[in-house]
């Protein structure tokens, strides 16, 4: 697509006006690249429309409203005020389409705005590849049924639901995969009732229907599992390095590729943890740790100290600066510059909320010990 058909989708889902088959065509843009979502939900947001209105078009919102004021100035109370729903409208959708054409005109020139982007917030966004290889790409604000012939999926807010259908019976090998991008964050409502949690850089793969046998699921990244209990059926989370066994229960799994263990921390309920070489079976109130042999240590936690992301907090205790970066690059997708190696062995105790700016933890942690960020565009430097 050209950058006027963009323009056009772009501002029509906007004014929610925007077909099916638009769309359709809308999702494949943003699936396409991380800097189309980026530059869609910078659109999107609130804080740019009213400085959009409020910068770019005050002399046009000035025009247009005398021009609305004499044609509307001899007009009774009452007629008055059914016309403002439309004199809002007249006034406010033309500037923001205007706004919204001017931002990607823009945004291709290397001074722009997207050029320097700035350090966001992670938010609620997902991408879906559906059994027949489709991709949707979604957000935490939008309604939307998804049907690929096999199974229906409704995505309301931030929660993607599964809807459960008896009567289709479907290949062994049909899957859909929902991908939690870097700054992003999604709730799964799976046919059976389980819910699941999903955490930046996460990826969960789901049969289009659960089969009359063991419901499993296939999982990298982090989440939080709660299972829907049933006597004759187990769930079991499949990994890379071990599968999670239980029948209902809630627990935090985290298994990042780049990371060189599995944690299984247990909140409710029980479950078994078994590897190649090893099994487990865990209590609430502990975490099996699993390593790249496949060994299986089992010790007492604080369950709030790996869960608590999941309620919309961060808990670091005695950390190294190192991992706690790491872990604020994948929900604020910005990337890290150490001045000094031993910087990174500094440890911090924190509780902070999830949702606060980025500028505002770096400042609680200068003032912890003695370190300082600067920002330059998308990159944090630590001296």
């Amino acid at each position: 697509m050209n950058r006027r058909e963009i323009e056009n989708l772009v501002v029509k889902a906007l004014f929610k006006e925007i077909s099916d088959e638009e769309q359709h065509r809308l999702d494949e843009w943003l699936g396409a690249s991380e800097s189309n979502r980026a530059l869609f939900e910078r659109l999107h947001s609130e804080n740019y429309l009213k400085g959009a209105i409020g910068d770019h078009n005050r002399r046009l919102r000035e025009e247009r409203w005398q021009r609305l004021k004499k044609e509307t100035v001899q007009t009774k109370e009452r007629s008055l005020r059914s016309l403002l729903p439309r004199v809002a409208a007249v006034l406010i959708l033309p500037l923001l389409a205007g706004a919204v054409m001017w931002y990607m005109s823009n945004a291709g020139n290397p001074g722009s705005q997207l050029a320097q982007r700035e350090i966001k917030v992670g938010g609620s966004k997902a991408v879906v590849t559906l059994s027949t290889g489709e991709r949707v790409s979604l957000f935490g604000d939008t309604t939307l049924c998804v049907n690929d012939g096999l199974a229906t999926l409704v995505n309301t807010k931030d929660t993607l639901n599964f809807m459960k259908n008896n009567d289709i019976v479907v290949a062994d090998n049909s899957f859909n995969v929902i991908q939690i991008p870097r700054g992003g964050e999604y709730i799964v409502r799976l046919e059976d009732g389980t819910t699941v949690y999903l955490n930046s850089e996460s990826e969960l793969r789901v049969p289009v229907h659960f089969g009359k046998g063991e419901r499993v699921v296939w999982f990298a990244g982090e989440a939080y599992f709660s299972v829907k209990h049933e006597n004759n059926r187990k769930f079991i989370v499949r990994t890379d390095k071990a599968d999670i066994a239980v029948l209902g229960t809630e627990f935090g799994v985290r298994v990042y590729t780049e990371e060189k263990e599995l944690l299984t921390t247990l909140v409710k309920g029980s479950v078994e943890v078994k590897s190649d070489n090893d099994v487990y079976r865990i209590v609430p109130g502990e975490q099996a740790k699993v390593d790249h042999e496949g060994k299986i240590v089992v010790r007492e936690v604080n369950v709030d100290e790996f869960v608590a992301w999941k309620s919309g907090r961060i808990v670091f205790v005695n950390a190294r600066l190192e991992d706690i970066m790491n872990e604020l690059q994948r929900w604020y997708d910005f990337n890290v510059f150490y001045s000094t190696p031993e910087l990174k062995d500094i440890r911090f105790t924190m509780d902070i909320m999830k949702y606060k700016e980025v500028s505002e933890i770096f400042e609680l942690m200068e003032k912890i010990k003695r370190v300082s960020f600067s920002v330059n565009g998308n990159t944090v430097i630590l001296k």
